[in-house]
């Protein structure tokens, strides 16, 4: 379980290009083969408030999830991962020109789903030999109606063991 997940989304619509910090919640499960491989699946959303011309209302939100491949090497209470993600993502934008207090006057709503992938780095920190903290870096990139989405994110969580 990843229950930090800090970003900064950039990303663009019709209207403006947004640059802005984001969080999110999100999961992994993960199995380990042999001595150094991983798989299993991934995913999550994060989520961005951001102003646009005349409101402080506008939002761009994701949710993802896929499988992940990789390579790990336990040394000691430390476990290194390096993995691929690739996977479904629905990409949603609520950008609002206009608004009279709790009225939309000039709004544009975009949906659009896409193919999303991403590098996943973790460390993990065994506490015990059930419970680990994880530190874990991605970068969510998209091409959602040829328009870039990048989404770098720090997520930090508790992962168990069987």
């Amino acid at each position: 379980m990843l229950f930090f997940q800090p970003g900064y989304m950039i990303t663009e619509n019709d209207y403006q290009n947004i640059r802005h910090l984001d969080f999110g919640i999100g999961g992994i499960l993960r199995f380990y083969f042999y001595e150094y491989f991983t798989a299993g699946i991934y995913g999550g959303s994060q989520r961005t408030n951001y102003h646009s011309s005349d409101s402080k209302n506008s939002y761009v939100s994701i949710g993802y999830g896929g499988p992940v491949l990789g390579i790990s090497k336990k040394t000691g209470k430390l476990r290194y991962t390096a993995s691929a993600f690739i996977g479904k993502a629905t990409i949603r934008n609520l950008h609002i020109e206009s608004q009279n207090n709790y009225m939309l006057v000039d709004a544009h709503f975009y949906k659009h789903s896409t193919l999303i992938y991403s590098p996943v780095l973790s460390i993990d920190y065994a506490l015990s030999q059930r419970l680990l903290l994880t530190l874990q870096t991605v970068c969510l990139t998209a091409k959602p109606d040829n328009k870039s989405f990048y989404n770098p994110t720090i997520q930090f969580g508790i992962l168990f063991n069987r």
